[in-house]
């Protein structure tokens, strides 16, 4: 078996991991629980080595590269964001190369960031980039969409993103439901309810700007009989998803069928909603951010290790 690349998907909670050949393909893969939030004291080297370690010794001539949070403030160091437009060959001259003991080096991939042309205001990603570009091809025009706790639209023209823009969806569910009154009458062990589910993403489709309106609809409706606190918590994530949904295809216009990228519980559901809105949805291929940081890689120039 001969691998020329380890790529690192590390995020803040988990660690995945895995052994490529020059090709591009996967010879072998691993996850453990090294988010960057769990390696103390900075002792980064120390997690990659009880990580991969076995790799490292097996695979002297292979590179390394890493993607998503621990190129943040919080990481190993951090890596500045590349400005949109970005294709595979911007981020790869805006990695940054970590020594490591014994000569080697960790090359660590830069964020993304965007500016909206009309406000001014600022948005960035870390991580999600990767993945994009491992899931879409280099030609024609797409748009990617990430679930998640900050939700992720990424639009692309020819291999490059273009635009992106990031929706609180999942922490504003989380803290409506633990910490407002929306949650006093929810049973948030309950099972998923489709047809709740379904009811609260027709009503976010039909007026996402009004959202902070018809977020209290997840109180009225339980206190008047019409949903059961069962039923509750899948009509808030439908509501949420649905206005999420209406306010992005609203900001950037496109006949592109969106490809989910994600946990197959979450593309699950945004596929679903995306079923209430009549729009046809694709499910990514997994393990796209290891394809996509190989893509990097092969457009950066060699050096050694």
């Amino acid at each position: 078996m001969t691998a020329n690349l380890i790529a690192l998907d590390w995020g803040t909670t988990s660690l995945r991991g895995y052994l490529m050949d020059a090709a591009g393909s996967i010879l072998e893969r691993r996850e453990g629980g090294l988010g960057i939030m769990k390696v103390e004291n900075g002792a980064f080297e120390a997690a990659l080595d009880q990580f991969c370690g076995d790799w490292l010794t097996a695979h002297p001539q292979a590179r390394l590269i890493a993607s998503g949070m621990i190129g943040s403030k919080q990481g190993w160091r951090e890596a500045p964001y590349c400005p949109c437009p970005a294709g595979a060959a911007d981020l790869a001259t805006h990695t940054i190369r970590v020594p490591l003991t014994g000569g080697r080096h960790l090359t660590i991939m830069p964020g993304v960031s965007c500016v909206d042309a009309a406000s001014g205001v600022p948005d960035v990603m870390r991580g999600e980039e990767t993945q994009v570009f491992g899931a879409l091809p280099a030609t024609g025009s797409h748009v990617a969409v990430l679930p998640g706790t900050h939700s992720k639209w990424v639009w692309v023209e020819d291999g490059a993103i273009v635009a992106f823009a990031s929706f609180m969806t999942g922490e504003v569910y989380a803290a409506l439901t633990a910490h407002t009154l929306l949650g006093r009458l929810m049973k948030l062990d309950a099972p998923h309810d489709a047809a709740a589910f379904a009811r609260g993403v027709a009503y976010g489709l039909e007026a996402p700007q009004a959202l902070l309106n018809r977020m209290f609809s997840a109180r009225t409706l339980g206190l008047f009989g019409q949903l059961a606190g069962e039923a509750l918590p899948s009509y808030l994530s439908g509501l949420l998803i649905g206005s999420e949904i209406g306010g992005a295809r609203a900001m950037r216009p496109t006949d592109a069928h969106p490809l989910l990228l994600g946990s197959a519980d979450l593309t699950a559901r945004y596929a679903s909603a995306f079923g209430v809105a009549g729009i046809a949805v694709a499910a990514g291929p997994t393990d796209s951010a290891a394809t996509g940081m190989a893509r990097v890689m092969q457009a950066a120039p060699r050096t050694a290790n």
